[in-house]
C-alpha cells in the first residue's frame, strides 16, 4: 500500500514538472517541487489584484529577467494596451501608436502617404485583404493592381490572421521607400510579386461625370473633412452639363467622420429631418437632423449604389436617403456597421478609438451585424454582381442605375451602348 502511495506521488510529480516545464531553470535554482507548488497558491495574501502595480512588476521582471532581448519600453506599452482592448471583443475599439494616429489625420484631411488603394474592410473567410479600389494615377494602379485582387502577403509575411488596421500599417510608410506585396487576382491560377514605392497620395474622394446625356455620376471614396465640398462642387458642375438624374456611388466606401455623413446627407434629404439616431448608455437618443443651407437635391431623381463593403458613415447616408424617400438604393446589402467611436488623442500622439455609441436610421433600424443578426442596409433594387460579370468588368449595378433613372425620366435610354462602355471603363470595384 505504501509504495502504492509512493508510485502514484512520484506520478504526480513527473506529471507537475512536464506541465511546467517552462519554469524549469527558475524550479531548480529554487530547489524544485515545494517552490513549484507554491506557484500555484493565489499570491498577495488574497488580495485583489492591483491592475496597475502588476502591470509595472511584470515590465520590470521582463527587463531584469527576460532571457533575450527585450523590446523598448514604449513598444511593450503598447502591445499591453492592445492586448487589453482586444479583450473587450470589438473590432473597431483600438490603439493608434504616433504613425499610425498621424496618418489617420492626414486621412482625414484628404491625403497620406502609402500605395494608393483602398481595402475591403474585413478579411475574407481565407483570412486575406481583398483590394477594394485602386486610386487612380496611384502606384497600385500604375502596377496593374485591380479591384478585387487579393493580398496574400507584405514583403514576404503572410497576411492570414491579421486584421485589417494592420495589413493597412504594414503597407504604409515613408515616401520613396520600396514594398513588396504578393498579389492573387480572382481567375488567375499564381499569384504575383508586385514590386512599390510609396509616395505621397492626395485622396481623390470624389470623382464625377456623365455616363449619358443627362445622367451623372458621382462616386465618393470616403468621409473625410473634404469629401461635401468637393462633393458639393461635382453636383454643380453636372448640372451645368445638364444633369437631369443622379447616381451616387458608395460602393467600398469605408466610412469615416459622423460630421461628414451629416454634411452629405443634408445635400439629398430637405431640411429638418432626421439623418441618423445617436443612442449612448444611459443618455436621451440625440437625434441629428439634416442642415438647412446644404440642400441641393429635389430638382432630380437620385439613385444609391451600395454593397457590402458600403460601411459605417456610408450606411448613415444610405439608410437616412431610404428612411426619408429621397432616393433609391440599388445593389446589395451594406457591411453592417452601426457603432461609433470617440477618437481620444493620448500623451506622445498616440490615441484610442473607443466605441462609445451605436447609431439607428431615423426610422430607428439597428443595421450593427452582430451574432444574432447580418446587419446592413438592404437596398430598395437588388442586384448582385456575379464573378464572370466582375472579371469582365460588366458593371450591371451601374447599368441598372441607369435604367431605374430613365424609368424615373420617363425616358427610354438613347444610348445604351455608351452607358456599357462607361460602365465598362469606370472603377471596377464591388
Amino acid at each position: 500500500m505504501r509504495s502504492r502511495v509512493f508510485s502514484l506521488f512520484l506520478t504526480l510529480v513527473m506529471l507537475v514538472g512536464f506541465t511546467f516545464g517552462l519554469f524549469e531553470p527558475e524550479l531548480r535554482a529554487q530547489g524544485g517541487l515545494p517552490e513549484l507548488l507554491s506557484l500555484l497558491r493565489p499570491s498577495g495574501n488574497g488580495r485583489e489584484l492591483q491592475p496597475l502595480n502588476t502591470h509595472k512588476k511584470v515590465l520590470e521582471l521582463v527587463k531584469e529577467r527576460f532571457y533575450g532581448d527585450v523590446p523598448a519600453e514604449t513598444k511593450l506599452t503598447f502591445a499591453s494596451i492592445r492586448g487589453m482592448l482586444n479583450r473587450l471583443d470589438d473590432p473597431y475599439t483600438r490603439f493608434l501608436d504616433p504613425e499610425e494616429y498621424a496618418d489617420m489625420r492626414l486621412r482625414n484631411q484628404g491625403e497620406f502617404e502609402g500605395i494608393g488603394a483602398e481595402l475591403d474592410p474585413q478579411p475574407t473567410r481565407s483570412g486575406l485583404v481583398r483590394i477594394s479600389r485602386p486610386m487612380p494615377g496611384g502606384p497600385a494602379e500604375r502596377a496593374g493592381i485591380r479591384s478585387g485582387d487579393l493580398i496574400l502577403r507584405v514583403n514576404g509575411r503572410s497576411i492570414i490572421g491579421l486584421t485589417v488596421d494592420e495589413v493597412v500599417a504594414a503597407i504604409r510608410g515613408k515616401s520613396g521607400t520600396p514594398l513588396r506585396v504578393m498579389i492573387q487576382t480572382p481567375g488567375r491560377r499564381k499569384p504575383r510579386e508586385v514590386v512599390l514605392v510609396r509616395q505621397p497620395v492626395e485622396l481623390d474622394v470624389v470623382e464625377h461625370r456623365l455616363v449619358e446625356p443627362g445622367i451623372g455620376y458621382i462616386f465618393l471614396a470616403e468621409f473625410n473633412e473634404i469629401a461635401d465640398q468637393r462633393l458639393e462642387r461635382s453636383i454643380r458642375d453636372l448640372e451645368k452639363k445638364g444633369m437631369r438624374g443622379l447616381i451616387l456611388d458608395l460602393r467600398g466606401n469605408p466610412g469615416g467622420l459622423l460630421d461628414s455623413a451629416v454634411d452629405i446627407a443634408s445635400r439629398f434629404i430637405p431640411p429638418r429631418h432626421d439623418v441618423v439616431v445617436i443612442v449612448e448608455p444611459n443618455q436621451e437618443p440625440e437625434r441629428r437632423r439634416t442642415i438647412q443651407q446644404k440642400y441641393l437635391a429635389g430638382k432630380w431623381p437620385l439613385v444609391v449604389l451600395v454593397n457590402r463593403t458600403s460601411a459605417s458613415a456610408s450606411e448613415i447616408v444610405a439608410g437616412a436617403i431610404q428612411d426619408n424617400k429621397a432616393g433609391i438604393l440599388l445593389g446589395s446589402t451594406t457591411f453592417g456597421k452601426g457603432l461609433v467611436q470617440t477618437l481620444i488623442p493620448l500623451e506622445g500622439g498616440s490615441a484610442c478609438a473607443i466605441t462609445t455609441q451605436k447609431y439607428l436610421t431615423p426610422s430607428g433600424r439597428d443595421i450593427n451585424r452582430s451574432r444574432d443578426q447580418r446587419g446592413g442596409v438592404n437596398p430598395d433594387v437588388q442586384v448582385d454582381i456575379s464573378t464572370e460579370q466582375f472579371l469582365k468588368r460588366k458593371d450591371t449595378q451601374l447599368l441598372r442605375a441607369v435604367e431605374v433613372l430613365h424609368e424615373k425620366l420617363g425616358a427610354k435610354p438613347t444610348q445604351s451602348g455608351a452607358a456599357r462602355g462607361t460602365a465598362a471603363a469606370s472603377r471596377s470595384s464591388l
